[in-house]
C-alpha cells in the first residue's frame, strides 16, 4: 500500500497551524495610537465631506475593494457615492467630476503614478480631493493638502505582504469620518430605516409593536391573588411563555416561565402561594406605537434577556405582548 501523502500533510499543517493571537495582535497594535494621528486633518476633511454634493472613492487593487466597500457605507447614510479605478479616470471617466465632487483616495504606497496624475488634474481644476494614505514619503501626500494617515508597522501575514492591517486601518477611517459626518447632520433611526426598507433591518425600523403583538385574547391574564396553580394552568393554556398580572385594569406585575420554575424550586406552594408573591412587579414594557427594532433592544438588553415584553398604553393597560420569535 502506498502513503495517503494528502491525508498527512493535512495532519502535519493542522499541527502546525499558527494560534489566531499572532494576527489579531497585529491587527490590534495596527489601531495604537490612530487617533492622535487623525485628528489633525479630521475636521478638515469633515468639512470638504460637508460640502461636497457626492464623494467620489478611489482606489487599485485591494484598496480598490475598501474603496468599494466604503461607497456602500456612504450610500446606507443616504450620501450620493461612487466608486473609479484612477486608471479609467483618463480614459473617458473624468466627467464624473464636477466642483461639488469630492475626490477620496485611498491608496498604501501613496506613489501609484495613476492616483498621482489624477490627484494633479482634479487639484488644478479647484475640485478637492483627500486621502487615507498608508504612506507618509508618498507622492501622493505632497499632492493632497489634507489626508488621514493610515500607514502600519506591519501588515497581519507573517511575510509582512498581504494588505491586511494596512486595508483595516483605511476601513476604519473611512467609516469613521462618515459616521461622524452622519452624527452631526442629525441621522436618525428613522432616516436609516428610509434607505434600509427590506431585510431585518426594514423590518425592524419600519413596522410598529401593534402590527406584529399578539393580541389580549391570547395571553395568560391573572390578577395578583390567583394561586400558583391558576397561573400554572393559565401560562400552559396560552402558551406565550409570559402571564400578565393586572388590577383595576392596569398592569401590576408579570411573571414568566422562568420565574415559576424558581418558585418552584424554592419550595412555594402550587396551592398556597398566589401570583402576587413571584411576579416582577416592575417589569420593562414598550407603547404601541414603538418601533419593533426599539421593541428588541429592550428584549435583547445586556442586563437582562427577556423573551417577551408586555404592550401597554400611556395609562399602564395592557394592550398585547410582543415575543422576539414574533420579531424575527
Amino acid at each position: 500500500m502506498g502513503t495517503n501523502w494528502q491525508s498527512l500533510y493535512i495532519f502535519v499543517s493542522m499541527d502546525g497551524y499558527t494560534q489566531p493571537k499572532f494576527y489579531v495582535d497585529k491587527y490590534r497594535q495596527a489601531l495604537v495610537g490612530v487617533e492622535a494621528k487623525w485628528m489633525p486633518a479630521w475636521t478638515g476633511i469633515l468639512e470638504k465631506m460637508q460640502l461636497a454634493k457626492e464623494w467620489v472613492f478611489l482606489g487599485t487593487g485591494k484598496s480598490g475593494y475598501i474603496a468599494r466597500k466604503l461607497v456602500a457605507t456612504a450610500r446606507s447614510l443616504g450620501k450620493k457615492a461612487v466608486f473609479m479605478l484612477p486608471s479609467e479616470g483618463f480614459h473617458g471617466d473624468l466627467g464624473q467630476f464636477s466642483a461639488d465632487s469630492l475626490a477620496i483616495f485611498i491608496s498604501k504606497s501613496g506613489s501609484s503614478e495613476e492616483h498621482i496624475q489624477l490627484a494633479e488634474w482634479l487639484l488644478a481644476r479647484g475640485i478637492p480631493a483627500v486621502g487615507l494614505l498608508g504612506n507618509r514619503q508618498g507622492k501622493l501626500t505632497e499632492r493632497l493638502p489634507l489626508y488621514l494617515d493610515c500607514s502600519v508597522a506591519v501588515e497581519a501575514d507573517t511575510l509582512d505582504l498581504a494588505p491586511s492591517c494596512s486595508t483595516m486601518l483605511a476601513l476604519i477611517a473611512g467609516e469613521s469620518l462618515m459616521f461622524s459626518w452622519a452624527d452631526a447632520n442629525g441621522f436618525t433611526y428613522a432616516d436609516f430605516s428610509g434607505y434600509h426598507p427590506g431585510g431585518q433591518l426594514g423590518k425592524n425600523w419600519n413596522l410598529r409593536v401593534e402590527q406584529v403583538m399578539n393580541p389580549l385574547d391570547s395571553i395568560a391574564r391573572l390578577s395578583p391573588t390567583h394561586s400558583m396553580r391558576q397561573v400554572l394552568i393559565t401560562m400552559t393554556e396560552k402558551p406565550l411563555g409570559i402571564a400578565c398580572i393586572e388590577e383595576n385594569g392596569k398592569l401590576v406585575g408579570i411573571i414568566t416561565e422562568g420565574d415559576v420554575r424558581r418558585s418552584l424550586v424554592k419550595g412555594l406552594s402550587l396551592e398556597n402561594s398566589s401570583a402576587s408573591e413571584i411576579m416582577n412587579a416592575d417589569p420593562k414594557t414598550c407603547g404601541p406605537d414603538s418601533l419593533l427594532g426599539t421593541a428588541i433592544q429592550i428584549m435583547e438588553s445586556d442586563q437582562q434577556k427577556r423573551s417577551a415584553l408586555p404592550v401597554v398604553d400611556h395609562s399602564n393597560r395592557l394592550l398585547g405582548v410582543i415575543r422576539i420569535h414574533d420579531a424575527y
